[in-house]
């Protein structure tokens, strides 16, 4: 077996192997302990598995992908973007929440979890999936196929108690939202951007149902709103691409300075 499909198959098994934590995760969550998906009580459950499913994914990168997803990063206008979105979104939760009466136990593990689940999640997706991918069938079918099987791994709430229609959306919005952070790692040749930001992300989601900042639901819905456009031209520019038989961008092309 070549290095590439050796690299693209494990890359398929770290998928599987962090799919089947989670879901056994979310089993016991809802049907063993009773917390239903998105309660963020959840964490006091799910921290133990998200431990283990993130150490499969470094061991996997370790081993097969060292040395691809944390290159010098190169400056591009998304990091900006990003950095600008997370600091704001941070401040509004830290400065403007009420924490006196809240439960810090449970706060800190919703943190502890979700720095987790960004390190882990952007490993796998982008530094194992789409990198084999791309390695393999280009950076295009690299961009779809991380997506795709992050926006799916969404599927697993629904063993957690998540109405099927809320987890479709999810899926959905996962799925635009791996379009995005694929096209971040390509362009800034770095997992870093997007683990700081995938992880914000979830924080500041969690948090905000435990200690609700109006001003933090707004920059997140202005940013879901700011992703999904960027995702669609993101897609409409993959498909005209391998349409004309391009694997790769090319440095001229406009999008390429986003």
């Amino acid at each position: 077996m070549d290095n590439l499909n050796k690299r693209k198959n494990m890359a398929i098994l770290g998928a599987v192997i962090y799919l089947t934590i989670m879901t056994i995760g979310m089993y016991v969550m809802s049907h063993v302990s009773h917390y239903k998906y998105p309660d963020p009580h959840m964490m006091n459950i799910l921290i133990y598995f998200v431990f283990f499913a993130v150490a499969s994914s470094i061991v996997i990168y370790i081993i097969y992908f060292r040395g691809t997803g944390f290159k010098k990063i190169k400056f591009n206008l998304w990091i900006v973007e990003f950095l600008i979105f997370a600091v704001l979104v941070l401040l509004a939760q830290s400065l403007l929440g009420d924490y006196k009466n809240a439960d810090m136990t449970l706060i800190w593990k919703i943190v502890a979890t979700t720095i987790m689940v960004g390190i882990g999640e952007e490993m796998l997706f982008r530094g194992l999936i789409f990198t084999a991918f791309k390695e393999k069938y280009g950076v295009y079918i690299g961009i779809l196929v991380s997506a795709s099987i992050f926006g799916f791994l969404h599927i697993t709430n629904i063993v957690g108690g998540a109405e099927v229609g809320a987890t479709l959306f999810q899926m959905l919005s996962a799925g635009l939202s791996g379009i995005v952070a694929a096209w971040v790692f390509y362009k800034t040749r770095s997992l870093l951007p997007t683990i700081f930001y995938h992880g914000v992300w979830d924080m500041s989601g969690l948090l905000g149902s435990v200690v609700p900042v109006k001003v933090a639901e707004y920059l997140s819905l202005a940013q879901t709103l700011f992703e999904t456009i960027a995702a669609v031209v993101i897609i409409v520019y993959v498909i005209r691409k391998l349409k004309s038989g391009e694997r790769n961008p090319k440095e001229q092309d406009v999008i390429d300075v986003v």
